[in-house]
């Protein structure tokens, strides 16, 4: 069966978890976009809601996006869950960690400071700043595990945050890079506290590893004082050379600190999913093999050929002159690697009985039924080859 792509629906998830409640984000079109979850923090002595969207049909492990004010869900998720559809990007899942409900100024800055960029003060708005520290030990003890937990998800984290968000991104990757393999920092406010981030730069690497790590970042038209932030940060990456780390910076000088986050966040995941697939020259299933080993190999935890690259390759095979045996090597592969999925051994019935192995065929059907009755394509297939 070839995977049914939906316009960002999502299935919602009905189990019930101690101390946690759960609901549905939708938007002005009526589309289910995320369902919402509320969990108890210990560390921050209040209870916290995220917005946890998924794609549907996928039974391997998915990398995760821990996206800092989580009410941007609708737009970090319908462009991920776009860029799936049209294969540019893996599918993958988003957690939104509310943030405009809370106390943001407290939870999204790494010191205390009453200054603004302009020089001004704002002894309210700021008046508990300084909690950034508490709050990614929030995330990191706290919404991990409970993701890891509940969902299906790939050792590949990416941490994602605009604004005051993207100051909390950079920061975790220069003090605690091990948090995250990936970071996306859309309009880092880096000017905070007189730019304090910047304290003790030549201290700043020492005993920490970038391997394999990858950093976007980016701004719009701010102002001088940001941008100056902004491209101090990228001058300290040039002149340090560190070792391992990726980085890509771009300006949208015609954007502003808002309307650049569309760009910007199309931009930082191709950047942090480049070469996520296997390049056209990969015309063998050994070769597709080979390339995950490979990306596995570097980037320091075992990556299986996504479901779908290889269910589509089958599927190549199968329409081609003379390669029905390469088509149910794939389809076998996707069984092993996914033997929880329905469509898998779909396709596996396809391809046998493509092949005339009846009962390979009607085996292989009855396994995707006993995993997913529900579905009448292949309930149909079965019931003619019985």
């Amino acid at each position: 069966m070839t995977f049914l792509k939906t316009n960002f629906s999502l299935l919602l998830f009905t189990c019930l978890f101690n101390n946690i409640s759960q609901a549905q984000k939708i938007d002005s079109s009526g589309i289910t976009i995320a369902e919402i979850k509320i969990i108890h923090s210990t560390i921050l002595n209040e209870d916290r809601k995220i917005y946890i969207y998924t794609p549907e049909n996928h039974s391997e492990p998915l990398p995760v996006i821990y996206l800092i004010d989580g009410e941007m869900i609708s737009l970090v998720a319908g462009i991920v869950d776009f860029l799936y559809q049209v294969n540019q990007l893996p599918p993958v899942i988003v957690v939104g960690i509310g943030n405009y409900e809370y106390d943001r100024a407290r939870d999204l800055t790494t010191s205390h400071s009453l200054w603004q960029m302009d020089g001004t003060t704002d002894s309210i708005f700021w008046k508990n700043s300084g909690g950034g520290k508490n709050f990614l030990k929030f995330i990191k003890d706290e919404v991990i595990p409970f993701v890891e937990k509940n969902y299906n998800s790939s050792p590949n984290k990416i941490f994602f945050g605009h604004s005051l968000g993207g100051l909390m991104t950079s920061y975790c990757l220069l003090y605690h890079p091990e948090m995250f393999n990936s970071y996306i920092a859309v309009s880092p406010s880096l000017w905070w506290d007189k730019e304090s981030i910047f304290k003790n730069t030549d201290l700043l690497f020492k005993n920490k590893s970038f391997k394999n790590k990858s950093f976007f970042f980016s701004d719009g038209n701010e102002g001088a004082e940001y941008h100056k932030s902004v491209l101090k940060l990228l001058s300290l990456f040039e002149q340090k050379k560190i070792t391992g780390l990726r980085y890509k910076y771009i300006a949208y000088p015609e954007e502003t600190h808002n309307s650049e986050l569309v760009k910007a966040t199309q931009d930082g995941l191709n950047f942090v999913f480049e070469n996520w697939k296997p390049v056209k020259s990969d015309t063998t299933l050994e070769l597709v093999v080979k390339f995950y080993e490979n990306r596995s190999e570097k980037n320091g935890f075992q990556e299986l050929p996504p479901e779908q690259v290889i269910n589509e390759m089958g599927y190549k095979f199968l329409n081609a002159p003379n390669k029905l045996d390469e088509a149910i090597k794939c389809f076998e592969l996707n069984t092993k690697n996914y033997p929880t999925s329905y469509n898998a051994f779909d396709s596996l019935g396809d391809g046998y009985s493509a092949k005339g192995d009846k009962v390979k065929a009607i085996a292989a059907y009855k396994k995707s039924i006993a995993i997913n009755p529900n579905v009448e394509e292949t309930q149909k297939k079965l019931k003619a080859l019985e």
